[in-house]
């Protein structure tokens, strides 16, 4: 599921910016992070993930699964969050299972 958000800047009407805000919480549990940032970004760009710039171009993947992956029994890890650029997008990915994908 996935969120699209618009917001208007202040000083000129006409410009806008989109935020999209996808729950990524199944692929975090499996230990598959950089899976759920790839398929809320390639739904954002509407592009094929193999057509896209690799994701641990950006960012280190094995350290992003590794970060978000739940604790010892289950617990998903609290009060996390990770934001990098990729391409023109600002990418937040956070503990609670949501990546939320802006326009720069």
């Amino acid at each position: 599921m996935d969120i699209e958000i618009e917001s208007q800047s202040d000083e000129n009407p006409a410009e806008s910016t989109k935020t999209y805000v996808f729950d990524i919480e199944r692929e975090m549990r499996n230990g598959q992070t950089c899976a759920g940032v790839v398929r809320a970004l390639s739904n954002v760009m509407d592009t094929a993930p193999n057509a896209m710039k690799p994701l641990h171009s950006v960012v280190n993947c094995d350290a992003l699964d590794a970060l978000f992956r739940a604790r010892r029994y289950g617990e998903s890890r609290d009060n996390v969050s990770v934001t990098f650029t990729y391409e023109i997008y600002d990418v937040t990915v956070d503990a609670s299972g949501q990546v939320v994908v802006s326009e720069e």
